[in-house]
């Protein structure tokens, strides 16, 4: 027993110091209705992976009404998957965090610090739900000057926070889930024509997610009906109402980012065949983001 007390004893000293020479990552995707994550080992995703469903209720509009339940279960993940020292990366969920697009000013260069730069800027001219001093904000650069701002309340930031802290997870980054979505579409949009209007759909269990970008930058995103009819009419109103407003878009491209039952429906409807841009190693856009965002230097 003396023996296997200082095996036991000498394991627990040497994992932290595992963790620092050989760290790993769980890249976490939040939603209101469940959870997935991967790990990331030596920059490549590794075999272990998890996802569970949220009671109803738990988290709502992005929000965590329970934070110890929710924190409870990411800990016992954790736990089965031995990740307990493991740094998480882990992405809001959508309705947790809004969107713009900003210009700089023609003739001047991109501001060393943007995050600063846009505190600067007149909070009326973001349109946020929230004041823009309690705003927590991540830029992502798009060609040219413009750049993309995704934004969350500080009050759902800190609630997350304490989520993972009831995990007792080593919590290294939270990021909206647009921009780790935007960082993973920029490489499927490499080769598109300025002209081209590129219509993304991110299908969930109980709604669908679609986001509209031309010439490299986001337009606008809905939510729509997660299937069937309403999902197709949705779409082809969507596409519609773009067009309408930009006389210069030519074609479309139909980007799915998981496979879709109505895939078919939706290539009758809007004459293009969709092109399902999720695959392996990844499970989602969203964890390929946060990925990307890992080793950009």
């Amino acid at each position: 027993m003396e023996i296997a007390s200082l095996l036991e004893d000498l394991q627990d000293r040497i994992r932290p110091l595992q963790a620092r020479l050989f760290p790993r990552l769980v890249l976490l995707e939040l939603r209101d209705d469940g959870l997935k994550g991967q790990v990331l080992a030596d920059g490549n995703p590794g075999n272990v992976r998890f996802e569970a469903p949220l009671p109803p209720f738990t988290c709502r509009h992005g929000m965590p009404l329970e934070g110890e339940p929710i924190g409870e279960l990411i800990g016992d993940l954790m736990v089965r998957d031995n990740l307990m020292e493991a740094f998480v990366m882990a992405a809001l969920p959508p309705a947790a965090a809004v969107w713009r697009v900003i210009e700089w000013p023609a003739g001047f260069a991109v501001p060393d610090d943007p995050i600063q730069a846009v505190r600067e800027l007149d909070p009326a001219s973001l349109r946020l739900p929230f004041p823009l001093h309690e705003a927590v904000i991540d830029i992502r650069p798009i060609a040219g000057s413009k750049a993309m701002l995704a934004a969350s309340s500080r009050k759902v930031v800190d609630a997350w926070i304490q989520v993972f802290n009831h995990a007792g997870a080593r919590l290294e980054r939270l990021a909206p889930a647009q921009s780790c979505e935007f960082l993973a579409l920029c490489a499927h949009l490499e080769g598109v024509s300025s002209r081209d209007l590129v219509v993304l759909l991110t299908p969930g269990t109980d709604a669908t997610r679609v986001l509209i970008v031309r010439d490299g930058t986001p337009r606008f995103d809905r939510v729509v009906a997660a299937e069937g009819d309403q999902l197709v009419e949705a779409v082809e109103r969507s596409v519609a109402f773009y067009r309408r407003t930009d006389p210069e878009v030519r074609g479309v491209r139909l980007l799915l980012g998981a496979p879709m039952p109505d895939a078919d429906a939706l290539a009758q409807r809007l004459g293009v065949q969709p092109e399902v841009i999720h695959s392996a190693p990844f499970d989602s856009l969203v964890i390929e983001g946060l990925a990307v965002a890992e080793v950009e230097p």
